[in-house]
């Protein structure tokens, strides 16, 4: 195990002045969302209103996926960004369904190319129906999601398919870097700015755009949402490691099992000693062994996962600072809580692995 430095200490420092800023004001979250439950409301019914646009035979399948509780984060970006924008207007809520389409969709096609076998605490598509019907029908839904935005203006059309292009090209490389030990972080940070950053981006910059914000405003929000889910992501890859199935609802170990090279894992590999890297590699070309446990003990041991949540924390106050040209309001202050509320998240579990 590496010894304690004087960056350590500045980052331990630093942690801890996080800590005591990532507290959110949970009477204005919880009031503001109150005011929006019946938006939200509206977007799930219309949502699940989606599967009855499909042939009587296979709408069944579509209910399945559309009916699924997820947390509806990026609808909520859009009411939220809207909100701080100018006002929330119909194209918002038809957005938010969109993009919420999309996002199942991106969902159902990652269950294929992980082999999950549950999802939201339900089996997954591909493990019920299989791939073939699985990669018909998240192609499907992105079809049926740009149906919807039809609806919306040219330029939001043409904003929402050049983002799940920009998604799609960073699912394509993070597969084709699976199994690279050469993968650099800033390679890393790339993908998953792309691949999840994107659609997080897109409801919050294209929200405040469909109320004619200036695009200085349009855009900070846009990178305050790319920041945001760069931080899920990172977040995400930690629960992989350290979550448990049954709370989180949905298979985890995919990421090893798959040869995705995530942000703790890169850096253990990257500062770890001929032992640790042996053992990663063996582990990520043998699948999941008896050696599983030595991971999550080193990662945590070695300040990994401290290292970890410091990256994801970076992200989450880089995107803060982008709230600065937002006016103040329960709005932006709702905002800034979705990223402190990210962050207790991203803490407690460090926390939890503190005893290992």
């Amino acid at each position: 195990m590496t010894g304690g430095n004087d960056n350590d200490r500045s980052n331990d420092a630093k942690m801890t002045i996080i800590k005591d800023q990532v507290k959110p004001k949970p009477d204005i979250f919880q009031s503001l969302t109150g005011q929006l439950k019946d938006y939200l409301a509206w977007i799930d019914r219309e949502i699940l209103n989606q599967a009855e646009e499909f042939d009587a035979g296979v709408a069944s399948l579509f209910r399945y996926v559309l009916a699924s509780e997820g947390k509806r984060i990026r609808p909520l970006l859009v009411l939220l960004s809207a909100k701080g924008s100018g006002g929330i207007a119909e194209d918002h809520l038809y957005l938010a369904v969109v993009i919420e389409m999309i996002h199942l969709a991106t969902l159902v096609h990652d269950d294929i190319l992980d082999g999950a076998s549950m999802r939201r605490g339900l089996p997954s598509v591909t493990s019920r129906w299989g791939t073939e019907i699985s990669v018909l029908l998240g192609d499907s839904l992105f079809a049926q999601a740009l149906k919807v935005c039809c609806r919306l203006h040219p330029d939001i059309i043409r904003s929402v398919a050049s983002g799940v292009c920009v998604v799609c090209s960073g699912e394509i490389l993070q597969t084709r870097r699976r199994f690279d030990w050469s993968l650099l972080e800033e390679e890393y940070l790339k993908i998953i700015q792309m691949k999840t950053g994107e659609l997080f981006r897109i409801p919050c910059e294209l929200a405040a755009r469909l109320n004619s914000a200036s695009s200085a405003i349009s855009e900070a929000l846009g990178r305050f949402g790319q920041a945001l889910g760069s931080s899920y992501q990172i977040y995400d890859d930690c629960l992989d490691l350290f979550g448990s199935e049954e709370n989180v609802g949905k298979t985890l170990g995919t990421d090893l099992g798959g040869g995705k090279l995530t942000l703790p894992i890169l850096y253990l590999y990257q500062q770890g000693s001929e032992e640790i890297k042996r053992t990663l590699v063996e582990i990520f070309e043998n699948g999941v062994s008896a050696d599983w446990g030595k991971i999550q003990f080193w990662i945590v041991k070695e300040g990994i996962l401290k290292k970890t949540l410091q990256t994801a924390m970076n992200f989450l106050e880089k995107g803060e600072n982008e709230l600065a040209l937002l006016p103040e309001s329960d709005e932006k202050e709702c905002l800034r809580d979705v990223g402190k509320i990210l962050g207790n998240h991203l803490l407690e579990l460090v926390n939890a692995q503190s005893v290992l």
